[in-house]
């Protein structure tokens, strides 16, 4: 399954993805991929109904193109929300949910409410984190082919800053 990611992960990262210029801020964003192919990101909010969370719709996933038309949003395509960029419900209450990426679900992603603010969740580093970004690196002779994708966040407890590097070492 980390092949799929990888494969499909390239579809979307920025060469810096820790320039401000590659981050979208907004007030309900999770979280974003980046990739070394260009800088465009797939940004992931929290959808809410009422007030909560939308359980049946918990987050809206999109393009925020970052190169020639800065700014500007974009749905994503059947393929690349079955394949790459889309999740999966595997448990859902009123104010919190749990999803797996379609194309690495070897990692729980827990969407809820944490100090007033809806977070995403995930284990980076053996710690529980608050995921701000994954980052997909292609060889640069392949963009087919993905060297490795970091994990960036916060650690939920300590406040600092964890990242985690997954080696592709299936090539």
């Amino acid at each position: 399954m980390k092949i799929i990611l990888f494969f499909c992960l390239l579809l979307v990262f920025p060469a810096n993805l820790f320039s401000k210029d590659n981050i979208h801020f907004a007030e309900n964003k999770l979280f974003h991929i980046a990739r070394s192919k260009n800088k465009n990101l797939v940004c992931y909010d929290v959808n809410y109904a009422d007030g909560k969370l939308d359980a049946k719709n918990p987050l809206t996933v999109y393009w925020l193109n970052m190169e020639d038309k800065p700014g500007e949003t974009s749905n994503l395509n059947m393929i690349q929300k079955k394949l790459a960029y889309g999740y999966k419900i595997i448990s859902q209450s009123d104010d919190s949910c749990k999803i797996l990426l379609n194309a690495y679900p070897e990692r729980i992603l827990t969407i809820c409410k944490q100090d007033s603010k809806y977070v995403c969740l995930i284990t980076i580093n053996k710690q529980t984190a608050i995921l701000q970004s994954l980052y997909v690196k292609a060889k640069p002779t392949n963009s087919l082919i993905v060297e490795y994708i970091e994990l960036q966040g916060i650690s939920s407890d300590a406040k600092q800053p964890v990242l985690e590097r997954i080696e592709n070492t299936k090539e």
